[in-house]
């Protein structure tokens, strides 16, 4: 007759259970940090090309190809800026910066500008990293930026809000603060980005997030208290 002792069998079971979940954990974060650094990697190796592509297309197209173009009276789209921009930022009444890359691509030049270079030149800086090409950010994250581009106009100001080339990270961004602003549906403010700026382009991630963000825009006009008379 066997012999057991009254509870070791699950306490064997657990914390065989915790080992494979512990080494499963870790090799599923290894395999995320692999995905990561690849991700990067194809980032970085396609973006100098990308941006001398931008650059080239400005130089020999400057009348419909600009570095940048102005919306309306508080916001500004471009693509990546330089050092050197800065006083024409400033001629430009540019008091806030809204940046959609990666931090990475802020730092590929030594002519770029990152966080702490705007804020020692009394630039007002906003953040919403986005993958380049294909990727997109949060509702939560675009209405942070809607909200801080608000800000700045509210202090008589406008906003420079770019990515690399000041095409589709950027128009996210910017599709939305007009949505907001104007009340227009999507296909509306991205007509009219496109009337001030040609190149830009919404693919179908971008498309989702700005539709889900008129959605939310929705939502908060029903919840406004409705007057009565």
């Amino acid at each position: 007759m066997e012999i057991k002792e009254v509870g070791q069998e699950p306490v064997v079971q657990n914390q065989l259970l915790q080992l494979w979940t512990s080494r499963k954990g870790k090799t599923y974060e290894k395999l995320i940090s692999a995905q990561l650094s690849c991700r990067i990697m194809f980032s970085s190796l396609i973006f100098y090309p990308s941006l001398g592509y931008n650059l080239l297309r400005n130089r020999l197209q400057p009348s419909t190809w600009a570095w940048y173009n102005r919306v309306d009276d508080t916001m500004i789209i471009g693509a990546l800026p330089f050092q050197s921009m800065i006083p024409e930022l400033r001629n430009e009444n540019v008091g806030g910066i809204v940046c959609c890359t990666e931090e990475f691509e802020t730092k590929s030049l030594p002519t770029s500008m990152t966080k702490d270079a705007w804020e020692s030149e009394q630039f007002k800086f906003h953040s919403v990293p986005m993958q380049d090409f294909t990727g997109t950010t949060s509702r939560q994250n675009i209405h942070s930026a809607v909200q801080f581009i608000e800000g700045i106009a509210s202090e008589g100001k406008s906003v420079y809000v770019h990515c690399k080339a000041g095409r589709t990270r950027s128009a996210t961004v910017a599709v939305s603060y007009l949505m907001k602003r104007n009340d227009w549906d999507p296909n509306v403010a991205f007509e009219h980005l496109k009337s001030k700026r040609p190149q830009v382009l919404l693919r179908s991630a971008h498309w989702r997030t700005v539709n889900e963000y008129r959605r939310f825009l929705d939502g908060l006009k029903r919840e406004e208290p409705k007057l009565t008379i």
